[in-house]
């Protein structure tokens, strides 16, 4: 009869310790997937804020490089940044543009493209 109650222990904490590790598994999971979740989410943000700035800025008047855009407004902890530079050094006819996209300061996107002056 004592044998059988220390096998029946031994089982019981086997089965709980299995069940604690499962749970470890699942919790970490579930954390993993939030956190690529909340990522992914920045991105988007970050990438729709991205695409209005630069659509404010071809939107307006060429300026030649070097030159800082005014920033649109963003949502709470998100900056956006535009820049023109000289895409050929000493030609103001061509520009590139740099949206950095941050949040929180640190960066989220670098988008860029290239302006010409019209003719």
């Amino acid at each position: 009869m004592r044998s059988q109650r220390g096998t029946m222990m031994v089982e019981a904490l086997i089965a709980v310790s299995v069940f604690t590790l499962l749970g470890a598994a699942v919790l970490s999971g579930s954390t993993a997937t939030r956190s690529a979740s909340t990522r992914a989410e920045h991105a988007a943000v970050a990438e729709n804020i991205a695409r209005n700035q630069l659509e404010t800025i071809l939107a307006a008047p060429y300026q030649d490089p070097p030159y800082s855009y005014t920033p649109i407004s963003t949502p709470p902890g998100y900056a956006v940044t535009a820049d023109a530079l000289e895409l050929v050094v000493n030609d103001t006819n061509v520009a590139t543009i740099v949206v950095i996209v941050t949040l929180k300061g640190e960066p989220v996107l670098t988008l860029g493209s290239v302006r010409t002056k019209a003719p």
